[in-house]
């Protein structure tokens, strides 16, 4: 019981390790400045490393987020963007337009009216309209195979685009809760350092006379 509850406290502790390696970084930072010689100097060059790494720790974190929902790299726009110059060369390529044709056949269905002759006798005018029926009775049931096949044939496809909608579903959760805990995140952290290295270098002057 208490192996469990320990397990749970170092678990509820561990939602904020981003935030602990944050402070981490900033502590060190402040270490080197006390380690040194907490001169103005000193103060200023660790102010401009933690805005470096603040700075860098954004971009990755956008990169990151930009990632996660299918988005092209930064550097690649980049490079897409200096290939569109209109000051630049390319070579043009003349390419043939090329027409389709589709062919689409049409099923038809050649029926049999089954009208006995006038001037038949009756026998034989009653065995045309009997077999007009059973051909009729046959045809009634391969309607009916055919309508059954079709609703099963439909019922299957709105199942899949279903059960496609779910997993999509799925995804778009699973893209919006990584980009909260991942790229967001991480660009939280490079903005936490960057906001204590303007700090350092704009009060370098100030925090070296308040340090002496």
């Amino acid at each position: 019981m208490g192996w469990h509850r320990t397990r749970r406290f170092f678990s509820w502790l561990g939602e904020w390790r981003l935030l602990y390696l944050a402070a981490l970084y900033v502590l060190l930072g402040f270490s080197l400045i006390w380690c040194i010689d907490a001169s103005e100097r000193s103060i200023r060059l660790v102010g401009l490393a933690l805005q470096l790494l603040g700075t860098g720790t954004v971009i990755w974190g956008i990169s990151i987020t930009r990632k996660q929902f299918g988005h092209p790299p930064v550097a690649s726009l980049l490079t897409s963007w200096l290939r569109r110059c209109p000051l630049t060369r390319r070579p043009t390529y003349l390419q043939p337009d090329g027409i389709s044709v589709g062919i689409s056949s049409v099923g038809v269905r050649l029926t049999k009216i089954f009208t006995p002759n006038p001037s038949a006798p009756l026998e034989e005018r009653l065995k045309h309209i009997e077999r007009g029926l059973e051909t009729l009775q046959k045809r009634i049931a391969g309607a009916e195979s055919q309508i059954d096949n079709e609703s099963s044939v439909t019922h299957g496809k709105v199942l899949g685009e279903t059960r496609a909608r779910e997993a999509a579903n799925k995804e778009i959760m699973s893209a919006l809760e990584a980009s909260s805990t991942g790229g967001v995140s991480i660009s939280a952290i490079g903005a936490l350092w960057l906001f204590v290295g303007i700090i350092l270098s704009t009060t370098s002057q100030e925090l070296a006379r308040l340090l002496a």
